[in-house]
């Protein structure tokens, strides 16, 4: 018989820049399959330290990326037991917000979200499930689920899709129903490409930050 119970666990998260007055954009930003958020978080140290704080939540789930030992990675879901953990990194994530952005006026600065690869399909649940406040959804070489895709948040939710040209991983069989998608549900995100493969672009990182401050 399969039984469960809840638990109260410690975990981490990473943030650069300082939230304050002058901060004009908070981001959240998810790292893939195998990243840690230690690591992943200093890919946006181009951006403006004086206007942007980011914050990098990290996967729950934790592994030896090869064999058993050597270099870590960490994942946000797998199929097993797939219901519970998605709970779980909704719980984590909606905390990691509510810690960091409690007492601040909403009003007065953009709070965005940019996800890499796994890391979209949990920020989009995380946005259909969560409710807050979130004025931009980068989605960077991953996509939004088939089971929130049609939450009406994203019709409303500014949204840009990035992918690299030379993707190893974004193949047509992957882009075509997505896209098929996206145009049947009226969705009309910003598609912006670039010459590279499954991977951020610090130039393309630097346009979409100028971008989303106007």
């Amino acid at each position: 018989m399969e039984k469960s119970i809840t638990i109260q666990i410690n975990t981490k998260y990473h943030t650069t820049g300082e939230l304050r007055e002058k901060t004009e954009q908070v981001w959240f930003v998810l790292h893939g399959y195998g990243q840690l958020a230690a690591f992943f978080i200093q890919k946006f140290d181009c951006w403006d330290k004086e206007k942007n704080y980011v914050i990098a939540p990290q996967g729950l789930n934790k592994f030896y990326l090869k064999e058993f030992s050597g270099r870590v990675g960490a994942n946000w879901m797998t199929k097993e037991d797939r219901l519970n953990e998605i709970t779980n990194y909704v719980n984590y994530l909606n905390l990691v917000y509510q810690t960091e952005l409690q007492g601040i006026d909403l009003q007065k600065v953009k709070v965005n979200i940019l996800a890499f690869s796994q890391g979209c399909a949990t920020a989009s649940r995380w946005i259909a499930y969560s409710h807050l406040k979130f004025d931009k959804f980068v989605v960077w070489a991953g996509e939004i689920p088939q089971d929130v895709i049609e939450n009406p948040i994203f019709k409303t939710l500014p949204l840009m899709m990035v992918w690299g040209k030379q993707d190893e991983l974004i193949k047509p069989e992957f882009t075509e129903p997505m896209l098929q998608k996206i145009k049947h549900l009226g969705l009309n995100p910003q598609f912006i490409y670039f010459d590279g493969g499954h991977e951020l672009n610090e130039q393309v990182l630097k346009e979409i930050n100028e971008m989303t401050i106007v």
